[in-house]
C-alpha cells in the first residue's frame, strides 16, 4: 500500500465514513483507517436523527437504516417520574446504526475509499506547522490533508503542538458517560410497541435515561450520567430497569459503553492541514449526547471545504475555515446555546428539577429544544407565565431567567462567528465566547 494520499481521516464512524465517501467522490485518494476490525465498525443499536440533519448531511437513509421509522412521540419523563411530558409530531427518524454504518462504509468503498483496519493511529506528524501524514503501529501515511473523526480518543487532538488552535484535552465534566442494553421482550408486562413512545427521564445524575421497544420484540435501555468522581456506575442503573421490569427478557443481544462530550462545540474545528469531525469536535447534542446527526452535519460540511481547499492546493486555516463558520451558523451556534442550559441542569437537585417540570417552567419548548438541538427563547408571555408559576422558587427561576438570557447571547456570539480567519480577529471573538460561558458557570 503507496503511503502517499491527498487524504487521511482517522476513525470509521459515522463521520469519517461519510467524510471519506464525500471526498473521494470528487475525484481524490482518500485512506480511511481505523483500530477495529471491519465488521466491528457501527453499532449494534438504534438512535434518533433529526430529519434537518440527515438533510443538511444530503444522506438518504436506506430502508434498512430506518428511511420510514419514527417515533411518533417522545414521552419525556422528570426525576420523580411524577410528570409526563408528550412530545409529538417529532421530527425525527429512528436509524439502525449498524446499517447506517454499513450503508456509509458501502458508499465510501464505491467512491474508491481505501480502508484500512485493524491499524492504530498513533499521531499526526508536523512538518513547519502543517498536519502532513497520520503516524500508526502500521506505518507513516503521509497526506495533504487529515480529517480527525477518532471520537474520544481524539488521537490526533492530543498530541498536537500548541498554538495550532485546537484544544487537546477536555474537562472531564463535559463528558456523559453511557451505557447501553438491546434485550429480548418477554411475557406481556410491557405495553406492546406500537403503543409505547420513545421515553426519556431527565435530569437524573446530571444526565438521562431512555428506552424504546423497537418493532422485532426488543427493548433498546440506556442511560447516560455526568462524568464525575461521585455518579453511579451507569450499568447499574440499566441493570435496576432490567431487575424491576419483568417484561425485559434475559438475552442480551447488544451491549455497548463509552464517554462522550456533551458540551458546546470546539471554537475552531481546523489547524493547518487537519480537521475535526464528529465528537472528536464536539459536535453531540448537549444535555442528551446525541452524535450522530451533529457528526454527520460536520463530515459533510468539512468535505466541503475539504474539497474546495484541495483543489486551490492550499489546506491552510485560512482555506479550511468555511468549515467552522457554516458549521457555527447551521448547528453550532444552537449548541453553543443549549450548553448553557446543560450547565444549569446538570447543577440542579432532582427536587428542583422535578418541581420545574411540574410547575411548567421547564416545558415542552425547552425539552423539545434539548432534543432537537434548536434552541428556542420563550416567548415574554410564556416567561411571565412561568414566573408566575414559580413564585415558590424565586432563587430557582432567576437562575433560569439569567440562563436564558446567557443563552440567547451566546446564540447571537456565536451566529456572528468569523466568516473568514484573521487571527487577532478570532482571538477576540474565543476571548468573548469564553468570558461568557464563564459568566454562565457562575448563575
Amino acid at each position: 500500500m503507496d503511503d502517499n494520499y491527498d487524504v487521511v481521516v482517522v476513525g470509521a464512524g459515522c463521520a469519517g465514513a461519510l467524510a471519506s465517501q464525500r471526498i473521494a467522490s470528487k475525484g481524490f485518494r482518500v485512506l480511511l483507517i481505523d483500530r477495529r476490525r471491519s465488521e466491528e465498525f457501527g453499532h449494534e443499536s438504534h438512535d434518533l436523527v433529526e430529519e434537518d440533519a440527515l438533510e443538511l448531511s444530503r444522506v438518504q437513509l436506506g430502508e434498512a437504516a430506518g428511511a420510514d421509522s419514527g417515533p411518533g412521540a417522545l414521552d419525556v419523563i422528570s426525576p420523580d417520574t411524577a410528570t409526563h411530558v408528550r412530545i409529538s409530531g417529532t421530527a425525527f427518524k429512528v436509524v439502525d446504526r449498524r446499517a447506517l454504518m454499513d450503508q456509509l462504509i458501502e458508499g465510501a468503498r464505491e467512491s474508491g475509499v481505501e480502508i484500512l483496519s485493524q491499524c492504530i493511529a498513533n499521531g499526526a506528524e508536523i512538518e513547519k506547522g502543517f498536519v502532513t501524514g497520520v503516524s500508526t503501529d502500521r506505518g507513516s501515511f503521509h497526506c495533504r490533508l487529515t480529517v480527525s473523526a477518532s471520537g474520544l480518543d481524539r488521537v490526533l487532538c492530543m498530541n498536537l503542538p500548541t498554538g495550532m488552535g485546537i484544544p487537546r484535552r477536555l474537562r472531564t465534566g463535559d463528558f456523559i458517560s453511557i451505557y447501553r442494553e438491546t434485550r429480548d421482550l418477554s411475557g406481556d408486562s410491557l405495553e406492546t410497541p406500537s403503543k409505547e413512545p420513545l421515553q426519556y427521564h431527565v435530569g437524573r445524575y446530571g444526565g438521562y435515561s431512555w428506552t424504546y421497544t423497537g418493532q422485532a420484540g426488543s427493548i433498546d435501555i440506556g442511560t447516560g450520567v455526568q462524568d464525575l468522581p461521585e455518579a453511579p456506575d451507569p450499568r447499574e442503573i440499566v441493570l435496576g430497569y432490567v431487575r424491576s421490569n419483568p417484561g425485559v427478557g434475559e438475552r442480551v443481544i447488544s451491549r455497548e459503553g463509552g464517554r462522550v462530550p456533551a458540551r458546546r462545540p470546539l471554537s475552531s474545528m481546523v489547524t493547518n492541514g487537519m480537521v475535526v469531525v464528529g465528537d472528536a469536535a464536539c459536535q453531540a447534542t448537549p444535555v442528551i449526547a446525541r452524535g450522530v446527526g451533529g457528526g454527520l452535519v460536520g463530515a459533510a460540511l468539512a468535505a466541503d471545504a475539504a474539497v474546495s481547499a484541495l483543489e486551490a492546493d492550499d489546506v491552510s486555516v485560512a482555506a479550511l475555515w468555511k468549515y467552522n463558520h457554516d458549521y457555527m451558523l447551521v448547528r453550532g451556534a444552537h449548541l453553543a446555546a443549549l450548553d448553557c442550559l446543560r450547565v444549569l441542569m446538570q447543577r440542579m437537585p432532582e427536587k428542583e428539577f422535578s418541581w420545574s417540570m411540574a410547575k411548567g417552567v421547564i416545558d415542552e419548548p425547552e425539552i423539545a429544544s434539548a432534543l432537537t438541538g434548536k434552541f428556542e427563547v420563550p416567548t415574554p408571555q410564556a416567561k411571565i407565565m412561568n414566573l408566575l408559576k414559580g413564585l415558590a422558587a424565586v432563587p430557582l427561576l432567576r437562575r433560569y431567567e439569567n440562563t436564558l438570557k446567557y443563552a440567547q447571547k451566546v446564540l447571537d456570539h456565536y451566529m456572528s462567528y468569523p466568516s473568514t480567519y484573521d487571527a487577532p480577529d478570532f482571538a477576540d471573538w474565543s476571548q468573548e465566547a469564553d468570558f461568557l460561558f464563564e459568566d454562565v458557570e457562575k448563575i
